[in-house]
């Protein structure tokens, strides 16, 4: 009598089949989560390098520095002032889209977070001496949420 043991060719066949569809369908889901935590991350880091240029102007005459003093005087985590990523953001100064007052140390600060590379992040985000964090572009062909233009508020309604 013949002892049948183990699965069949078509069996196995069916089972790689069920696996391959259900990664098909988890892949983009798991990338769309990634990015939306890496920019959750950088609306973060903005606020961060936001809260210790607030900090660190309280304490010498409301003048605002760069990255590497806050970094140097324990303002900020020694991450920022590196020029890797941080959830796959970079962090540089730049002028914020959407307001007037950013601009350059000692009476002003502005910083964009931008992602470091393709699949990391939709946007880029911006904060200036408001402490209101904006939008400041798009990437990898995303669009902004509806009704948002560059340099609009995080959160804004229509």
């Amino acid at each position: 009598m013949k002892n049948d043991q183990g699965f069949s060719l078509v069996e196995l066949l069916i089972v790689v089949a069920i696996i391959a569809i259900v990664a098909a369908i988890a892949i983009p889901n798991l990338q769309t989560s990634k990015q939306a935590a890496n920019e959750a991350g950088a609306i973060q880091g903005c606020r961060t390098i936001a809260s210790a240029e607030i900090a660190y102007a309280s304490t010498n005459n409301q003048q605002y520095a760069d990255i590497a003093t806050l970094v140097k005087g324990n303002y900020l985590d020694s991450r920022f002032g590196t020029t890797g990523q941080i959830n796959g953001y970079t962090y540089a100064p730049g002028d914020v889209l959407g307001t007037t007052i950013d601009g350059n140390p000692p009476t002003s600060f502005g910083f964009i977070a931008s992602p470091g590379g393709p699949g990391l992040g939709r946007f880029s985000f911006s904060i200036g001496p408001d402490q209101v964090v904006r939008y400041q572009g798009v990437v990898d062909g995303a669009s902004f949420p509806s009704g948002v233009t560059a340099g609009d508020p995080l959160g804004k309604t229509n």
